[in-house]
């Protein structure tokens, strides 16, 4: 265990403020002004301000010298009460910090407190007008936030799928069948409801739906098609997704051939990430839908303090909006904390990841993305080969547009045996999220299928993929980093080398070649971590 690890710190500031340390130990941290300073910090971004911000908070009837020498004697008191954290603590002339990987706050982790009767630093009185003034903004903030995620009975987005033609034949019959592949891409990912036409106009009690998305089928005069996708918020008239391309069959449409599969899977994606603009705040599954979201980008960062906020995030999610995808996706990043070492304590991880996806499956067990995501969590936590493969497989055949399906399959045939078929699924998934902003969480699996595969060529592209993509992501650079040894390129190599002492903490070279740990598995089942030893 690291130092920084060893010595962290918690910090309550919903309700009465506390300081805990590693062991959960309460702190005896006496003096308003000393604990609103820790407070302050907290609560700031990057936890840093200036010194002069932080003396103009707490001494602000003082003159400049004495509110200074009042900020050092402050700061001394508390190095004192941390202890062996003082470290935590850091300060130069001109600011005062945490080590934000070692500070955990917990109205950050928890996102939205549960109960909104809860006071932001209840009991604090430092009697200070510039810092009441300041507390006030915050409680206000706070209070806020509440209003926005106050949970109410979700109903669901109404998605109006539709096909734009005169023709009742066979134009018509595909322009349907691919709006509503893109209805159904969105229905996996958030609550939502398919609303059809069929035959006639709606009728006019039928409720307004939330979006509509059109489709329209136009012969070129070669033989082929130009289709062309509006996706709209009714609303409002405002347009979520547009898109125009050629199709040189329309079989391509029931085949679902690689480019009319990404076309639906990037639609839904851009409509979802729009959606929480558009609708109402107060709607349920709004909330959800903008906490998931960004539970996903900082879950595909893979970076620990990042894993934590994203299953904050979707536990926030699924308590407004009981939708088992949210479960799933939690159960996920329980399962990457695990796999990336995150937590120091790898069996409640485990335990809680399993939980979370019997959870998942029991309250939507129709949801094909569901399916998928807990098809990687029974292969890894239960080694349960032939569920896994039964569950991507049926993933893949309801929904073959979607690239998380044909990843969770790529992994299941690696867990079965079969090598060729895992490359193919997983480079057609990778083909299919080729828009995604995600899209290096694909590249990366990739990169690990072809290093199974002993494919070293395909897996560096893939790597290098992942890297320009998200620059930070340390499996993409853990994986290059072999392959270039591998490869004889040592340059490359030692360049992500000190590419990842940079933005892994703790990392180096020997961890990775002799740590058994080390979350490079398949490199180390390949023996290919020998190769980097000419590094050491």
């Amino acid at each position: 265990m690291n130092q920084t690890h060893a010595n962290k710190i918690t910090i309550t500031v919903l309700g009465p403020f506390q300081v805990r340390d590693a062991d959960g130990l309460a702190l005896p941290l006496k003096g308003a002004k000393n604990q609103a300073l820790l407070a302050m910090l907290a609560l700031s971004p990057d936890m840093a301000r200036p010194r002069r911000w932080l003396e103009d908070k707490l001494w602000s009837t003082f003159g400049p010298e004495q509110a200074s020498a009042n900020l050092r004697q402050a700061l001394s008191k508390l190095r004192n009460v941390l202890g062996a954290s003082s470290d935590i603590l850091r300060a130069d002339r001109s600011s005062v910090s945490f080590d934000p990987r070692a500070v955990t706050v917990d109205l950050l982790e928890e996102v939205v407190p549960e109960d909104d009767r809860v006071e932001l630093l209840q009991g604090i009185d430092v009697r200070d007008p510039e810092f009441e003034d300041w507390l006030r903004q915050e409680r206000a903030a706070l209070q806020s936030k509440l209003a926005k995620a106050s949970p109410s009975d979700s109903r669901g987005i109404l998605i109006n799928c539709r096909a734009l033609t005169e023709d009742p034949g066979r134009e018509r019959m595909l322009g349907e069948v691919l709006s509503n592949q893109i209805g159904e891409n969105i229905a996996e990912q958030v609550r939502a409801w398919r609303q059809s036409e069929g035959d006639g106009p709606l009728p006019e009690s039928a409720p307004i739906s939330d979006v509509q998305v059109s489709t329209q089928l136009i012969p070129n005069g070669e033989g082929g098609h130009a289709l062309f996708i509006k996706a709209t918020h009714q609303p409002s008239a405002r347009i979520l997704y547009s898109k125009l391309q050629q199709l040189d069959r329309l079989e391509d449409i029931l085949s679902a051939e690689i480019a009319v599969s990404r076309t639906v899977f990037e639609a839904a994606d851009q409509i979802i990430g729009k959606l929480p603009h558009v609708l109402d705040k107060d709607r349920p599954e709004t909330r959800s839908t903008a906490l998931s979201r960004l539970g996903l980008y900082r879950m595909f960062s893979f970076e620990k303090d990042a894993l934590r906020e994203a299953y904050g995030l979707m536990d926030q999610a699924f308590k407004r909006d009981q939708n088992g995808i949210y479960l799933a996706w939690a159960s996920m990043i329980r399962l990457t904390q695990m796999i990336e070492m995150a937590e120091a304590d790898q069996k409640p991880l485990l335990d809680e990841a399993v939980e979370l996806h019997y959870r998942a499956m029991e309250l939507a067990p129709d949801n094909v993305l569901v399916h998928a995501i807990v098809s990687k969590v029974r292969g890894t936590a239960l080694g349960d080969t032939a569920g896994v493969l039964d569950l991507a497989q049926n993933a893949v055949d309801r929904n073959p547009a979607s690239a998380f399906a044909w990843k969770s399959l790529s992994e299941a045939l690696i867990l079965s045996g079969d090598l060729e078929g895992a490359f193919t699924a997983s480079a057609r998934a990778c083909l299919i999220a080729r828009t995604s902003p995600f899209k290096h969480f694909w590249d990366t699996g990739h990169c690990i299928v072809a290093v199974a595969c002993n494919r070293p060529q395909e897996a560096i592209e893939a790597g290098e993929a992942a890297v320009r993509s998200a620059p930070l992501s340390r499996p993409a650079h853990r994986h290059l980093l072999a392959l270039y040894a591998l490869e004889g390129q040592l340059d490359k190599a030692q360049a992500v080398a000190e590419k990842l002492a940079k933005i892994e903490p703790g990392f180096s070279l020997d961890r990775l070649v002799n740590d058994d740990s080390y979350p490079v598995r398949t490199l180390r089942n390949k023996g290919m971590l020998e190769p980097i030893k000419a590094l050491l």
